[in-house]
């Protein structure tokens, strides 16, 4: 109980911090379960909204670039050392579940073979549906639309979008000598 008090206080006082320092760009409802543990970064002209009773476990980081938006919905769990990073946008629907480790890349390094890899980035937005489950270790990549009610099962890459509905997993084969 004491504890629970503990995190709604640290998370009211992040909640004024954020909007003191952020204004308007930092939306993010101020009852919430977000751990003190958690890394709520925004950069340049970044935005980031929060719906009511959303939770992020311990180590969940949140990086917000340029003009990118992050959205997550209400009553969405984040587990621990998730990760979002975002140079475009990332918008997370309603009632959604995300194993420890997954992690939110709307964004990677331009490459060539005569200047090799770059600081330079390319991006495009993300949009996870409601009710998605994505189990530990899935890694979301840029462009990508994940259509509602969608299962994606432990260590998928997601590269392509996923009609509403899907069950993904990797097909692996155990072998033991």
């Amino acid at each position: 109980m004491i504890h629970s008090i503990l995190v709604i206080l640290y998370n009211l006082m992040r909640f004024v911090l954020g909007k003191l320092r952020h204004g308007s760009r930092y939306a993010v409802h101020p009852l919430q379960r977000i751990s003190p543990f958690a890394v709520l970064k925004l950069f340049q002209h970044g935005r980031m909204e929060i719906g009511r009773n959303t939770e992020l476990a311990h180590g969940c980081d949140i990086e917000v670039f340029d003009q990118a938006t992050v959205s997550i919905g209400e009553a969405t769990y984040m587990n621990r050392y998730c990760m979002i990073s975002a140079h475009s946008g990332v918008k997370i629907g309603h009632n959604c579940m995300f194993g420890s480790g997954v992690k939110v890349f709307d964004n990677n390094h331009l490459h060539s073979p005569e200047a090799g890899v770059s600081t330079e980035l390319s991006s495009a937005p993300i949009v996870i549906g409601d009710r998605c489950w994505l189990a530990s270790d899935v890694v979301v990549l840029k462009g990508v639309t994940i259509g509602d009610n969608c299962v994606v099962g432990a260590g998928c890459i997601i590269y392509k979008d996923l009609p509403a509905g899907s069950v993904v997993y990797n097909k692996q084969e155990l072998i033991v000598r």
